[in-house]
């Protein structure tokens, strides 16, 4: 090979090179600019498309927050700044994922700022403490602090392709239409909103029984052993949280308003009573600590009207509103000398709405 030749591919290879360098300088700096998944800071004026899983872990560790509300899909349709709105000294994060299990829950409470929060409201679904053996499904560069896993996030395919592009454009597209932003837009880039699907939902009672009757939007528990697996969960569950090292931090467990039509499905597959006995074992489990509170709102009047939901768990935000206005409110606090009345509200709502319905309820 001739002296010119081996020249031209040895300047060729340098070129390349430098040329890769370069690029990629060029992509890991865009994306700490615009730093899609929050993991070096939260620009509250930047507009995120902001997908639950890839930004809790940014959120829970960079946003300016004293109270972390955490949970599943059945706090999503919360709007947080009700919350604020309501309790002038609160500043309220949500850190929720549809299907967040428990460990996924654990992971993400795990992340909260130890120096600044004051308030952990913790979301309780009955059905996710009837499985075992969960793991969490989060990308784990995005919860674990170190070099490598910045380095995977910066040149992540999730951050350059999917979400970097996508960021930019959304944040032009505000600044240059700053009237009549479809809601969708508005709902997928506020934190205060982060993972509600209020804009995709039917909140309508028909809509509701149609879907039901179909045999859609219905999950089936395993009921065999399911005592001994809630027991198992909540006994694995209550020390992971160290409620007892955290003494200046305040806990509240929250039991969601299920509908009434609910309730009729777990009576019809036989587990409707193993799920409120989880809610007095619950209760039991966490009150001898001197800083939680359990409240209910599972014996609500509203559970019996489906306008308020957008399928037979999920309620929209309407009730969710409501929810949040009354989180520390003493009047839906639960403990061991009234569990049993609320057990008796729910009965009693749950048999009306069954008479009143049953000329369509399945039998």
């Amino acid at each position: 090979m001739s002296s010119i030749k081996k020249y031209s591919i040895q300047k060729f290879v340098i070129i390349f090179a430098l040329a890769t360098v370069v690029c990629m300088s060029l992509v890991a700096l865009a994306v700490y600019i615009v730093d899609p998944f929050l993991q070096f800071r939260v620009n509250e004026k930047n507009r995120y498309i902001l997908n639950p899983r890839f930004v809790n872990g940014g959120l829970a560790k960079n946003y300016n927050y004293n109270t972390a509300l955490i949970g599943s899909s059945m706090i999503q349709s919360f709007d947080i700044a009700t919350l604020r709105n309501t309790h002038k000294d609160i500043k309220p994060v949500k850190l929720s994922t549809g299907g967040m299990n428990l460990a996924e829950m654990e992971l993400t409470y795990s992340l909260l700022n130890r120096k600044t929060t004051k308030n952990v409201i913790l979301n309780i679904d009955m059905p996710f403490f009837n499985q075992a053996g969960v793991v969490s499904r989060y990308p784990d560069y995005l919860y674990e602090d170190g070099f490598l896993n910045k380095l995977q996030y910066i040149f992540s395919y999730e951050a350059v392709i999917q979400y970097l592009p996508a960021d930019i454009g959304m944040n032009l597209y505000f600044k240059w239409h700053k009237d009549n932003i479809p809601q969708e837009y508005v709902i997928k880039t506020s934190i205060d909103e982060l993972g509600s699907e209020s804009y995709l939902r039917t909140y309508d009672a028909d809509f509701v029984k149609n879907n039901y009757l179909r045999g859609s939007t219905v999950l089936y528990q395993h009921v065999d052993g399911m005592e001994e697996r809630m027991q198992a969960s909540l006994s694995a569950f209550v020390p992971q949280l160290e409620i007892d090292k955290h003494t200046d931090v305040s806990y509240t467990f929250l039991f969601p308003s299920y509908s009434a039509l609910y309730w009729y499905h777990t009576r019809e597959n036989n587990y409707y009573n193993q799920f409120l006995d989880f809610v007095a074992d619950f209760t039991k489990a966490v009150e001898g600590y001197n800083n939680v509170r359990v409240i209910s709102f599972l014996d609500r009047n509203e559970i019996t009207d489906l306008n308020y939901y957008g399928d037979i768990t999920h309620f929209g935000p309407a009730l969710a509103d409501t929810i949040m206005t009354n989180m520390f409110n003493p009047k839906y606090e639960i403990n061991s000398s009234n569990i049993q009345h609320m057990r008796h509200r729910v009965d009693s709502l749950v048999d009306a709405y069954i008479e009143k319905n049953k000329d369509w309820l399945p039998k």
